[in-house]
């Protein structure tokens, strides 16, 4: 994730899940304020809001949670 005066943003590699159905998937490229994102069990794309805050559709997941997941 990056952080800039402008707010915090999904990067490439970051590893995110679905806040409604718990998926996860990783960033696998970002254009603009877009990022697409390849779900773990089924390596479909999806694309997002590349703007991280309380109401996008996806969340950072820090490194602990991803072992666990």
């Amino acid at each position: 994730m990056e952080t800039n005066n402008d707010g915090t943003y999904f990067q490439e590699g970051d590893q995110v899940r679905i806040k409604l159905t718990g998926e996860q998937g990783s960033v696998n490229a970002t254009d603009g304020g877009v990022v697409y994102v390849v779900m773990d069990t089924t390596n479909e794309t999806r694309v997002f809001s590349a703007y991280s805050d309380k109401d996008s559709a996806i969340e950072f997941v820090p490194q602990a949670s991803k072992k666990q997941a």
